[in-house]
């Protein structure tokens, strides 16, 4: 071999040496990498992992939110409840005091229904004897001449009517402003207006009987009213236009259950 071949084959040794040592040098340098580098490319390699790390976080926190709200709406019956009981209350406060105006209204309604129930006792017991019979005698209502008779069986002449005709009661002459008494104990049943008699005055005289009063002024009675015999009834009034030529009197009937009566035959 020549001196010029020993030299190309040393080049190319050392050439190949250098390649080797190069090559070596690359490769621990590459495997004494530092940790964010392989962090980075442990990322680069796995993104879609981040990127699903990322979209559980999320998930995680709607889910927190959606437990926190039903916590609160567990909560919400609750509070309902509690505004419920609220609002019963004052219902429960209305009732009371409604039964309780309810029971102070109907206490002076209870006072009065005694009151009354004592008054009607108290006249009860003041009323006088209502029990007239056939065999009773009336007192004269007015002093005076009887100007019209009683006759159911034959026609009576009226001067004022100028007319005959049957007479169910008797007219007493007497003059205005004449007291007119009652008969007999009794029970006023009615106070009317007649365009023949006047202000005429009912009273149950007991056992069907009634004696009826006509062209009176200034009645002193009402209806139910109690009133003894002699007691003033009212005043004569003047006549009716029925009445004008017999001048001022007092009409008097007698019946016995709706039917008339002589009322000569009470009279003493």
């Amino acid at each position: 071999m020549s001196k010029r071949n020993k030299i190309r084959v040393a080049l190319s040794s050392f050439l190949v040496l250098a390649i080797v040592v190069t090559c070596a040098a690359v490769y621990q340098s590459g495997s004494k990498s530092t940790p964010n580098e392989k962090e980075l490319v442990k990322n680069e390699e796995n993104p879609s992992d981040e990127a699903m790390t990322t979209e559980e976080k999320p998930e995680e926190e709607s889910q927190d939110a959606n437990t926190t709200q039903v916590e609160g709406t567990r909560e919400v019956p609750e509070e309902a409840d509690t505004q419920a009981e609220a609002v019963q209350e004052p219902a429960e406060e209305q009732n009371e005091s409604a039964d309780a105006s309810a029971a102070e209204n109907t206490q002076p309604e209870a006072d009065t229904q005694d009151a009354s129930a004592e008054v009607d006792n108290q006249a009860a017991a003041m009323a006088p004897d209502v029990n007239f019979t056939e065999s009773s005698l009336m007192e004269w209502p007015v002093s005076g001449q009887v100007v019209i008779d009683y006759d159911m069986e034959h026609t009576v002449y009226f001067p004022t009517l100028n007319e005959y005709k049957y007479s169910p009661a008797i007219a007493i002459s007497s003059e205005v402003d004449t007291p007119v008494a009652s008969v007999a104990n009794g029970q006023v049943v009615s106070v009317e207006e007649s365009v023949e008699t006047g202000t005429t005055v009912t009273v149950d005289l007991g056992n069907g009987y009634q004696a009826v009063y006509g062209q009176l002024k200034d009645v002193a009675f009402q209806p139910e009213q109690y009133v003894e015999a002699g007691a003033t009834l009212g005043y004569v009034n003047e006549p009716t236009k029925y009445y004008t030529k017999e001048g001022a009197n007092l009409y008097f009937e007698l019946k016995k259950d709706g039917s008339p009566l002589d009322p000569i035959q009470y009279l003493p």
